[in-house]
């Protein structure tokens, strides 16, 4: 006998794609000005970009008029709380702290092109959300380019190799020692160019001509 698998109803997929199109959008460059908002609240956060580093150009272009393409998702949650509010030290004021902190530490990145939303959310349907809006908005830096969200390699680890995200975009101190990734950007451009474009049909943005 099959096993029977219960599955999230689609109405619930698509309030919360719903819920996340409400949510305003904020530089990250002015992220201290939301501490106390943010403060202990777990949930999901976009990253959305506006810069002019080339590999991104069809992002940058789906953002010049609204944040419409993320270019990363992740989310925050403290283990063990069973409501929205967690730990004034973590939460979505600490992982966007992270993130800021691994932009301003890239050479070739500037946290001013950079914009955020959150979605506050019960923690029990943080790990669901997150899912639901990666698959949904395919951001590159969750889909193609890979490492963003990583920390320093654990005692033992300290041979492996560099992130995708950490050789495009050198200056993290915990990378810099790490070998060498052959990755290179250019290799990356027409499929990161291809997937912003199918991506910018499908979410309705600016499209770049090509």
């Amino acid at each position: 006998m099959p096993l029977e698998v219960f599955q999230a109803p689609p109405t619930l997929r698509d309030q919360l794609i719903e819920f996340q199109s409400r949510q305003q959008c904020h530089p990250l460059s002015e992220l201290e000005e939301f501490k106390e908002e943010l403060a202990g609240y777990v949930g999901i956060y976009l990253l959305y970009y506006r810069g002019e580093f080339p590999l991104y150009s069809g992002i940058r272009v789906a953002n010049q008029n609204s944040c419409c393409m993320p270019i990363y998702i992740g989310k925050a949650e403290n283990p063990g709380k069973r409501t929205g509010k967690g730990s004034v030290a973590g939460g979505l004021i600490g992982r966007l702290r992270e993130h800021r902190s691994s932009i301003r530490q890239a050479t070739n990145l500037d946290v001013a092109d950079f914009d955020f939303t959150v979605l506050a959310m019960a923690v029990d349907l943080v790990a669901w959300g997150e899912a639901v809006l990666i698959r949904h908005f395919q951001p590159v830096w969750c889909s193609i380019i890979s490492g963003f969200g990583i920390h320093a390699p654990g005692k033992g680890r300290g041979a492996q190799m560099r992130s995708m995200w950490d050789e495009i975009h050198p200056g993290r101190s915990f990378a810099v020692q790490l070998p060498a990734n052959p990755i290179r950007s250019e290799s990356l451009q027409p499929q990161v160019a291809q997937h912003c474009q199918n991506l910018a049909v499908r979410l309705g943005c600016p499209v770049e001509e090509r």
